[in-house]
């Protein structure tokens, strides 16, 4: 259900996302559907809720913050790296509902709290590693190096590769380099 109800809002945004197209692709009824979920709006905020699960337990950052094999430039970019790439990795299920927050306050509110847990574990990432920090405040530049990343790559998730600049760079070169230049701004 809930996967028939995530393609439902990828094909048709919420405009067209109905519980009997979401019954269909499941094959269940609707009375099943009501068994689960009180409502259209309950659907819709457990298919968020899943997605939100997905990104979160791809996240590798803290793990790259404790490697010890890795250069403090190295295991910078790592972080940034999996932080970026999380996130461009389900580009096609955060689209939906990075688009339809400014119009739905449920969304604004839980993309915003994900937001600062994510921004929280980058910081601890980053901050593992204080001494390495060249700038005078380091709790202040590691939350600029997140807003930084964070806007970048999910403005590309709403907007696509070539709204900001007519330039076309793949998604790896995209994180690539701004884990480059996150690295070189702290470092």
């Amino acid at each position: 259900m809930l996967d028939a109800g995530l393609e439902v809002l990828q094909e048709q945004g919420f405009d067209g996302f109905t519980l009997q197209e979401v019954s269909q692709r499941a094959g269940v009824s609707i009375g099943s559907i009501y068994a689960r979920v009180a409502s259209r709006e309950a659907l819709i905020m457990a298919i968020y809720e899943r997605v939100m699960a997905w990104v979160n337990e791809q996240d590798q950052m803290e793990r790259d913050a404790s490697r010890e094999d890795l250069s403090p430039r190295e295991r910078v970019q790592a972080i940034v790296t999996d932080m970026a790439n999380g996130i461009l990795g389900h580009a096609d299920h955060m689209r939906v509902f990075m688009r339809q927050a400014p119009l739905n306050p449920d969304i604004w509110q839980r993309g915003s709290e994900t937001s600062h847990q994510s921004a929280k574990r980058f910081a601890r990432a980053i901050l593992e590693h204080r001494g390495d920090i060249r700038h005078p405040e380091p709790e202040l530049a590691v939350d600029i190096a997140w807003r930084m990343v964070y806007c970048t790559v999910t403005r590309r998730v709403t907007h696509g590769p070539k709204f900001e600049s007519a330039r076309a760079v793949s998604d790896k070169k995209l994180v690539s380099e701004l884990a480059r230049a996150v690295a070189n701004y702290l470092l």
